[in-house]
């Protein structure tokens, strides 16, 4: 039964469709997104997953797929900590399937933009969220590098990666692998 519905789950994806959710045993459950972001030529997938004996005790991933089905990247985190931050209290609710699924769906619902959105890092000042105006940003790079990928306008996408987090990916140049460029969050 797994394999027919794994069958019909990828001939649904050949007919080109953009979005889809699957579900599981236990709170095995799916959710992917197609999205133009490293090739213009060929669409990537982001896919979304939920794993755990309940949906409450759920880890979920968050992967980027090219075209040819590598993976690009991969994050790993749990419900709670990405919709309410930490570790569930003793007294919360179940977490449903539908919750899960609408959790997924929108989680996997990337958008592209492009790194020029991003804030400028002001020549003098010491680090990137002291330039920022609304949030606290963190970047690996060191700003002479930050400037040049911001302003290469490069695409990026953004994820959520706690609560109140966000991280956002570009295809370095220098290497065409996917990096993060910024996190941020309040």
């Amino acid at each position: 039964m797994r394999i027919f519905i794994l069958v019909a789950a990828l001939a649904l994806a050949a007919c080109g469709a953009r979005e889809t959710v699957t579900a599981g045993e236990g709170c095995a459950r799916e959710a992917a997104h197609e999205l133009t972001w490293t090739s213009e030529s060929a669409p990537d997938t982001i896919t979304t997953r939920s794993d755990g004996p309940s949906c409450a005790q759920a880890v979920v991933t968050f992967t980027a797929r090219n075209a040819a089905g590598d993976p690009l990247w991969t994050f790993a985190s749990t419900y709670y900590d990405l919709t309410a931050g930490g570790l569930p209290p003793e007294d919360a609710p179940p977490v449903t399937e539908e919750q899960m699924d609408t959790f997924l769906a929108g989680w996997a619902n990337v958008t592209v933009t492009t790194s020029n959105t991003l804030p400028e890092w002001r020549e003098g000042v010491p680090t990137l969220t002291e330039s920022a105006a609304t949030f606290a940003y963190d970047t690996p790079f060191e700003r002479e590098i930050y400037e040049m990928l911001r302003a290469r306008d490069l695409r990026m996408i953004c994820y959520a990666a706690a609560a109140e987090a966000t991280q956002c990916l570009v295809v370095d140049p220098a290497t065409n692998a996917p990096t993060m460029i910024v996190a941020y969050g309040p």
